[in-house]
């Protein structure tokens, strides 16, 4: 007979003990582990829950930012006249600058954060023979020290405060259209366009001739605060 403890029996007993007690140490590893997770998170949900309202989405903060239109408009406008001529006078060739705002803060106020669209053609009506192209310019540095250029459109082409194009006669240009937003902090300032602005440049055969302008003067708007336009939050004035 066998003796106790080298029966086949004692030993099965022996190497059967051990895993029960690994699967209880796994099991307590585990459960430290769910209690250790679970005190983490419940001491950063507070302060998530306390700072999300103070930091709303992307699209809350864009809705915040921008402010209704606010403008007061006018009915100011500048339409430069040009024209060549020889030396006895008579007129080789002539056109005008057409010139636009929608909506047309010149004459008026506008409060920032508003926008409005520049709308820009010039346009020879009659060319000089011989007249190969034509640069057409505005300087709109007065309105850039108090807007912010976000879009331009059409055959013009924005370098600095420059607007320009080029016109080569027998083709006609199209509309250059400058969208532009009012910036924060230029109250009480005046923007100002006059013909002084324009110049043209036109190459005729192998030289440029000179061109005058036919009329002169200019138009403004001053940027306006939105309570002494009566805006608010709900209100648009134009």
């Amino acid at each position: 007979m066998y003796e106790q403890g080298n029966s086949p029996a004692g030993r099965g007993t022996d190497t059967d003990t051990p895993a029960p007690r690994r699967r209880r140490g796994a099991r307590g590893v585990c459960g430290l582990g769910v209690l250790v997770a679970a005190m983490l998170l419940g001491t950063s949900l507070p302060g998530n829950a306390a700072a999300a309202p103070g930091q709303p989405g992307t699209a809350a903060r864009a809705t915040v930012a921008l402010e209704p239109e606010c403008i007061q408009p006018g009915n100011a406008r500048l339409n430069p006249r040009f024209y060549w001529r020889n030396v006895f006078g008579a007129r080789l060739g002539e056109g005008v600058i057409h010139e636009s705002s929608t909506p047309n803060p010149f004459g008026g106020r506008i409060a920032p954060g508003s926008t409005f669209t520049f709308r820009w053609r010039p346009e020879t009506t009659r060319n000089p023979l011989g007249a190969q192209y034509h640069v057409h310019r505005v300087n709109l540095a007065s309105i850039m020290a108090v807007a912010n250029v976000e879009s331009v459109t059409g055959p013009g082409s924005l370098s600095g405060t420059t607007l320009s194009a080029q016109e080569t006669p027998p083709a006609k240009l199209g509309e250059t259209q400058v969208r532009f937003r009012i910036r924060p902090g230029t109250e009480g300032r005046t923007a100002t366009l006059s013909s002084a602005d324009h110049s043209l440049t036109t190459r005729w055969l192998f030289t440029n001739i000179n061109n005058i302008w036919e009329n002169t003067g200019s138009i403004s708007f001053t940027v306006a605060s939105r309570a002494s336009l009566g805006c608010d939050s709900s209100s648009v004035l134009g």
